[in-house]
């Protein structure tokens, strides 16, 4: 398929930084497959979403993200409930787990270059609704509440950029010293005694950050999430929780909960302030309503993932 306009937007800060070389060099390979092609960059926090909804405004019918999870959630934002333009991850992150899900290569160039076979699937968006204030937050990949938002919030930028993954797993070792705060899930079906949990991940992407499988099962296609809730608070237990899911074997752990829900609240289970993240990103704290909405996104995938 040729596209008639397309814009790349990208994070000059993502990763470890994108140079003016490869922003020529990833326009130049979309040329190949779009008719014109500008390039975006960022300025600040939320800038993304802007870019993109212009861009919808504009007539384009391509949207290229070369930059984080982060940033591209920022776009999913301005892009959510339109059919058009198409969203295009080109890896340039740290974790680039949407990438990882959809089997896209993480060389950018290499996922660039594989544009013309990639189909363009609508994706249901999960949405997070806080209920402190009633501000949402759409996802395309998970929402997590507990551990991980709060060992991504305590990763500085200096050292992201400088460690990359890396910069999470010094950020969880110096965290594990720490009380855990602990959420659980209720207003959903079958949650009756739902544990208190140091983490619970509402999912719908099979991978997580470091090539994790958190909630096994997940699919960006499917009409449900799937939840998994990681009861206690024991340090030493998350080390066993961790080794699984480096394993693959999370469905095999005893006391983890694996279950599917499209509507779902998540509450503090004590007097804890209890962070959550979406796609990587820190954006409030419990209570929360996470709900599958009507809202979709166009992404494009290999048909392999469609066939999964």
């Amino acid at each position: 398929m040729t596209y008639r306009r397309g814009v790349c937007i990208y994070n000059p800060s993502a990763g470890r930084g994108i140079g003016q070389s490869q922003l020529g060099a990833i326009r130049q390979i979309l040329l190949a497959a779009v008719q014109d092609v500008s390039l975006a960059s960022t300025e600040l926090p939320g800038h993304a979403t802007e870019l993109a909804e212009r861009a919808a405004a504009r007539g384009c019918d391509l949207v290229a993200v070369y930059s984080g999870d982060g940033t591209v959630n920022e776009v999913v934002q301005g892009l959510a409930g339109r059919e058009s333009p198409a969203l295009l991850v080109l890896p340039g992150g740290t974790a680039n787990v949407l990438a990882n899900e959809l089997g896209l290569p993480i060389d950018p160039l290499m996922a660039g270059r594989m544009l013309p076979q990639l189909a363009a699937k609508p994706v249901r968006l999960g949405q997070t609704i806080f209920t402190s204030n009633g501000s949402s937050r759409y996802f395309l990949l998970m929402c997590g509440a507990g551990l991980d938002a709060a060992v991504t919030d305590r990763v500085s930028k200096p050292l992201k950029r400088k460690l990359g993954q890396g910069a999470f797993w010094l950020a969880g070792a110096r965290f594990s010293l720490q009380r855990f705060p602990r959420a659980r899930i209720s207003g959903a079906e079958n949650c009756a005694n739902s544990p208190s949990c140091g983490l619970v991940v509402v999912s719908k992407s099979h991978l997580y950050g470091g090539g994790l499988v958190l909630t096994p099962g997940a699919n960006l296609l499917a009409d449900h999430f799937v939840t998994a809730q990681y009861p206690g608070a024991n340090r030493f237990l998350y080390g066993s929780y961790l080794a699984a899911a480096m394993c693959r074997l999370v469905s095999k752990c005893p006391g983890v909960r694996l279950e599917s829900h499209e509507d779902l609240v998540l509450e503090p289970a004590a007097a804890d302030s209890v962070q959550v993240q979406v796609d990587g990103e820190v954006v409030g704290e419990l209570p929360a309503r996470i709900t599958l909405s009507d809202a979709t996104c166009t992404v494009l995938m290999p048909k392999s993932y469609m066939n999964a």
